[in-house]
């Protein structure tokens, strides 16, 4: 899945129609705008580019309880998003991550923000290239004294050729297991003899240019020869211009859904409104609907009322249609509002009918949607749901004639077969426009529901959706960020200084011996959602001496907390990090591949693996109370503190622990790639959770450096069900 960084225009301003109101928030809460924009060091993007980029984007908002708003395409990103007061984060992505490429870029952008209730914040996201960027620049008259010259620049997953005078830049993102750019100089000495030198660029940074400068001096004592250079010089990526991605049009109806069709009974549809709203100027927009040939004689199919003639408009006008054109709050910016008037809309007979309407701007970008009219004579109307929550939503409906039978819903679970039946609520004493109403409880979480309303043998036509809200989740819970620290240390998230970084791993240990035993994965084969997910590998981790092995057993391992310190070649972790959620059970996905255990040292505890047996995977999650550990003297802010050192170890009975859940893997998952399991929570008090372990490893009974040597857990898509 790509990501990419988008400038929200066209849907930061209200409508500016007076028949328009703004929806009063609720306690505590404020409202954010969102402006992102592109620093490039590339002048001009094409408008093929601008558009590949405003239609494939994503955003994150997190607070520190995960993830609260994630936004994937430019059209699901609303005018304002309501938020509750506290401190959060906003990410964006943009571009290809690219191992080496001429043209495909990447893109990151992090901001922190605050919103205070009752206010407004404007969010400005400038996301930043994040490759290291190479380019090779030779000195005058060079080809005198080396021809056919070549530079190949590169890491070991990728690399570029510099042919001739090539004054293009390379765009490289940097796999975890490299920190330098290697290059090869190739040509031709005027000997004719070949020219051959490689060198290596080391501890390159994102946001830099590496400009390998390659000039040459005279060598006097061999006539026609040179002493060739090369000169590294370090530039901060310069910003030549600010790219914002304009959103296409946006096509919405005034207090109605233009997804969903608008039902009434004959002659009562009344006014209605459709807004058209866009951050530069509209060109086009056409009316398409076989209404209009049928309802008058001069007007075809197909209108386009901005460039009507005053004939076709006064035509249009005369059926009940008209329009009026605004500037938006944002400077540049347009609004077209397009009113159906009652005199159209209650002269349709009984039936169904559609208007489809098309918005294109100044820049080319077009914007599709459809008017659903539906007429009916029905006792009853199905209108949307409301207070939906986590397990519960309110079914609504309207009284479309005088005298009506008994009334209630029929629902069901959305691609189930069998419908159950509710009463309504408020089911007596109902007249014509009275809005009936029936509560449901005990439904599923994140589960989306379907219902219609009923009148004794009627049942409405009309099928109304929602989706129960889903509970806590986990941030980055399908591994798609990662980064490095300052000392190396591959680590999931966009914190280089992981202080923020909801995940870590033992890579830090296992790092000092060049290893890093938790990598992120790439190949598809291991992907349940999105471009990446985490691969756990154990092994040895040390030094072959010939007559012995110097290091430790170290099991791929990643968890939810920070790995704070490390003693010796033993680690200190803290494991826990806040978690408001109470989840029934937790689905991911998973491939183990188990190798055969090898000796390591069992801390005096026993060999829980017999050397020559197949290892074992692990995955447990512990949801706890606030207390620290009662074990620890320094660092009590965590739960559980781990130190392998004097073997202070998870206690799956630890009395904090208020819901337990794991899945041992003791063989390799079925087929080739990842398998879904669910884990069920088993609950042990009615405590409410306030934080939570999540431990996932390669290795049983790696704390006690027993494992298999390449066993290898991947993991992915973590999901909380509730």
């Amino acid at each position: 899945m790509k990501k990419f960084l988008i400038y929200v225009a066209g849907a930061a301003f209200a409508f500016a129609a007076a028949s328009c109101s703004e929806e009063q928030l609720g306690d505590g809460q404020g409202n954010v705008t969102l402006r992102a924009s592109i620093n490039s060091d590339v002048e001009v993007v094409s408008r093929a580019s601008d558009a590949e980029l405003a239609e494939n984007c994503v955003i994150w908002i997190s607070s520190d309880k995960g993830l609260v708003r994630q936004y994937n395409g430019i059209g699901e990103v609303p005018a304002s998003i309501d938020l509750v007061s506290g401190r959060y984060v906003a990410e964006a992505w943009a571009g290809d991550s690219v191992s080496a490429s001429f043209s495909d870029r990447c893109f990151k952008g992090y901001e922190v923000f605050n919103v205070e209730a009752g206010k407004t914040t404007q969010v400005d996201l400038v996301c930043k290239i994040a490759n290291v960027v190479a380019s090779v620049n030779y000195q005058e008259n060079l080809e005198d004294f080396l021809s056919d010259i070549k530079m190949t620049v590169g890491h070991n997953r990728g690399s570029l050729i510099f042919e001739g005078r090539d004054d293009r830049k390379g765009y490289f993102m940097m796999p975890s297991t490299s920190t330098g750019l290697s290059y090869e100089l190739e040509g031709t000495q005027v000997d004719g003899s070949p020219f051959y030198f490689a060198g290596t660029i080391d501890n390159v940074k994102p946001a830099t240019e590496y400009v390998l400068n390659v000039s040459y001096s005279v060598d006097e004592s061999n006539i026609g020869g040179a002493v060739f250079t090369i000169k590294i010089v370090e530039n901060e990526i310069t910003v030549n211009t600010e790219i914002e991605l304009i959103a296409a049009p946006r096509i919405t109806g005034y207090d109605f859904d233009i997804n969903k069709p608008l039902v009434s009974e004959l002659g009562a549809m009344g006014r209605r409104c459709v807004y058209i709203t866009s951050a530069t100027g509209i060109t086009d927009i056409e009316l398409r609907s076989e209404l209009f040939t049928s309802m008058s004689t001069f007007l075809g199919e197909d209108v386009n009322i901005l460039k009507m003639n005053e004939d076709g408009e006064a035509a249009l006008n005369a059926l009940g249609i008209n329009h009026s054109v605004t500037q938006g709050e944002q400077e540049g910016s347009t609004i077209v509002q397009i009113n159906f008037e009652e005199e159209f809309t209650n002269a349709l007979a009984n039936g169904d009918y559609t208007i489809a309407i098309s918005a294109t701007d100044d820049k080319g970008k077009t914007s599709n949607a459809t008017m659903q009219l539906s007429i009916s004579d029905a006792p009853v109307l199905t209108t949307a749901a409301s207070d939906v929550e986590m397990y519960a939503a309110t079914l609504t409906g309207v009284v479309n004639k005088d005298e009506v039978e008994s009334i209630g819903f029929n629902y069901r679970a959305a691609g189930t077969s069998e419908w159950t039946y509710v009463e309504a609520s408020s089911a007596q004493n109902l007249v014509k426009g009275s809005t009936f109403t029936a509560r449901l409880e005990n439904l599923n979480a994140f589960t989306e529901y379907e219902f219609a309303a009923v009148s004794g043998d009627y049942v409405s036509a009309v099928v109304e959706k929602f989706t129960t809200l889903d509970g806590a989740q986990l941030p980055n819970c399908s591994f798609e960020d990662w980064c490095n620290t300052s000392d190396g240390v591959l680590i999931p998230g966009t914190d280089t200084s992981n202080n923020n970084n909801f995940w870590d791993t033992g890579n830090h240990g296992s790092n000092t011996m060049s290893v890093q035993v938790t990598q992120q994965n790439t190949n598809s084969l291991y992907v349940a959602d999105g471009k990446s997910s985490a691969k756990l590998r154990s092994q040895f981790v040390g030094v072959d001496l010939g007559f012995m092995k110097a290091g430790k057993f170290a099991a791929g391992n990643i968890f939810v907390g920070k790995y704070l310190d490390t003693e010796g070649t033993d680690g200190i972790l803290g494991w826990g990090k806040p978690f408001d959620g109470a989840p029934k059970s937790v689905t991911f996905y998973v491939r183990y591949e188990p190798g055969t255990v090898v000796s390591g040292n069992n801390m005096g505890s026993g060999e829980y693996m017999p050397v020559g047996a197949t290892d074992q995977g692990m995955v447990y999650v512990a949801l706890m109370d606030d207390s620290s550990d009662e074990r620890e003297k320094t660092y009590k802010e965590w739960p559980i503190v781990i130190r392998t050192k004097t073997s202070q170890l998870f206690e799956k009975e630890n009395p904090h622990i208020i819901a337990y859940g794991e899945m041992v893997f003791d063989k390799a998952t079925d087929g080739s790639g990842l398998v879904k399991v669910t884990m069920p929570l088993e609950y042990r008090s009615d405590a409410t959770p306030s934080r939570i372990v999540f431990v996932a490893s390669a290795s049983r009974y790696g704390d006690y450096f027993q494992g298999g040597e390449g066993s290898t857990l991947y993991l992915d898509n973590i999901h909380m069900d509730y």
